[in-house]
């Protein structure tokens, strides 16, 4: 396709925009397309989010300010931020981007005016990027006619996400090109500098501190101020998720089902379910090699949060002392009076929790009262009870914030999976090689006398077969 064909005008997209001091978005987006054209490895690491691969053969070019041959509906002139192309051999793919900045959001009917376009004038995507957050680029914080988004697909990045991609291709050292690598830096002083506009979640719905009144008054959440919790803890777990990505410097993600991925909407209903039936606002953080997710949970009854891992005993040792010993030596370093250790059991027996530095003195209390069960998993889980901070819409982020990374860096990186001993062998091939050759080197297999060593080796399995041969 020739992008002729389809703009009337346009601005190659420029590191250096000369835009008025009002333009921010048209500056922010103008250096992000620059950088996205010249600097292929950053390209892919945005763009693969949306399914499309840049390899050394594509070719991508980036426009601002573009103006479209089919105009929308009504005769308006819109101008979408900008335009990315790719080209792949044969194969062209090309995408709208609008963008917002600082406390500007999303409107649904601009959104939905550029999805008329880019039907008319055969544009593949429109990428939405804001202050505002979705989990996956396919859950899209506004609620869009679904009939405008059956051709067309609609995705959405914060910038606090391009901002994290950018600085974690940097520290793991992904771009080998000099001049590349010079220009991802500057990209990631000019958006992490407060003028730039780029911020992240900090602070819940009015809504939030009503709820918790309610529930310690003995009421309940209503779905009204449920929606709108629901949405705002949506965009906080993402942002979380981008703040450790940050801290641990690789991508952790949030943990969705398959079902929740593929319909957004349900999640939703998912969620908003939990909070008014049972009070809880959930989460699941994927971090690479890790001996399990990190969970993070808001309790509106106890007006707490835990953050908590959960890994299973070891099969290897039949005493529950020993597994809880297992544990404890991988805890040893940590002596903090909000951490806590639970056994779960195999049984029915309800979870025991201990706080880690009783357990550290006396492990066997984690198994009283429950004799004749053995320990499947222990949970470790690390508390913050500040009820004034929780009820907080602006604490309440900052308390969960700082109090996930803290786990992971005093607990979460340092846990381990328990995996099962290699099987020994049952017969030792060093002790036949020495008994035929005794002088000789046993590692050395070519000996003299190493063909009797594997004769005998043969017959052991021979004797076994003939040891459990049925009789006919």
């Amino acid at each position: 396709m020739e992008l002729t064909k389809i703009l009337k005008s346009g601005e190659i997209a420029r590191l250096f925009p000369v835009i008025s001091e009002t333009g921010k978005e048209r500056r922010a987006s103008s250096i992000l397309l620059s950088v996205i054209s010249a600097v292929p490895p950053f390209a892919n690491a945005l763009l693969d989010q949306l399914g499309q691969r840049v390899g050394e053969r594509t070719k991508i070019d980036t426009f601002t300010e573009v103006v479209f041959n089919h105009e929308s509906e009504g005769g308006r002139q819109d101008r979408p931020d900008g335009l990315v192309h790719l080209r792949t051999g044969k194969r062209e793919w090309t995408c709208i981007i609008e963008s917002k900045i600082g406390n500007n959001t999303l409107q649904p009917d601009q959104i939905e005016r550029y999805l008329r376009t880019a039907r008319d004038n055969n544009i593949n995507a429109i990428l939405t990027i804001s202050n505002e957050f979705a989990v996956v680029p396919t859950h899209h914080p506004l609620n869009i006619q679904r009939n405008l988004v059956r051709k067309i697909e609609l995705y959405h990045l914060s910038w606090s996400a391009i901002l994290t991609e950018a600085m974690l291709l940097h520290e793991q050292a992904g771009i080998k090109d000099s001049e590349q690598a010079f220009l991802l830096r500057e990209l990631i002083r000019f958006f992490s500098h407060p003028s730039a506009g780029v911020s992240g979640f900090n602070s819940m719905p009015k809504a939030w501190s009503s709820a918790v009144s309610n529930i310690q008054a003995g009421g309940s959440v209503t779905k009204i101020d449920g929606v709108e919790i629901i949405n705002a803890w949506h965009q906080e777990i993402r942002d979380l998720s981008l703040i450790m990505s940050r801290i641990i410097s690789c991508r952790v993600g949030v943990k969705l089902s398959r079902v929740h991925v593929a319909d957004p909407e349900k999640w939703a209903v998912d969620t908003l379910k939990d909070l008014c039936e049972n009070n809880l606002l959930r989460a699941e953080f994927k971090i690479p090699n890790t001996a399990s997710s990190v969970v993070a949970v808001a309790d509106l009854n106890t007006r707490s949060i835990r953050i908590s891992m959960t890994v299973d005993a070891p099969k290897d040792r039949a005493r529950n002392s020993s597994r809880t010993n297992w544990l404890l030596r991988q805890l040893k370093d940590v002596k903090f009076d909000d951490v806590y250790v639970g056994a779960i059991w195999a049984s029915r027996a309800a979870k025991v929790v201990l706080p880690l530095t009783e357990l550290q003195v006396k492990p066997e209390k984690l198994e009283e009262g429950n004799k004749n069960s053995e320990i499947r998993a222990f949970e470790i889980t690390m508390t913050s009870n500040s009820a004034r901070r929780f009820a907080g819409n602006r604490t309440f982020i900052e308390e969960l914030e700082l109090l996930a990374p803290r786990f992971y860096e005093l607990i979460g990186q340092h846990l381990e999976t328990w995996k099962p001993n290699p099987p020994k062998p049952k017969h030792s091939v060093t002790e036949i090689l020495e008994k035929y050759n005794p002088e000789k080197d046993s590692e050395n297999i070519n000996l003299p006398n190493a063909g009797n060593a594997h004769s005998e080796l043969l017959e052991i399995p021979a004797f076994l077969n003939r040891a459990t041969t049925p009789i006919s």
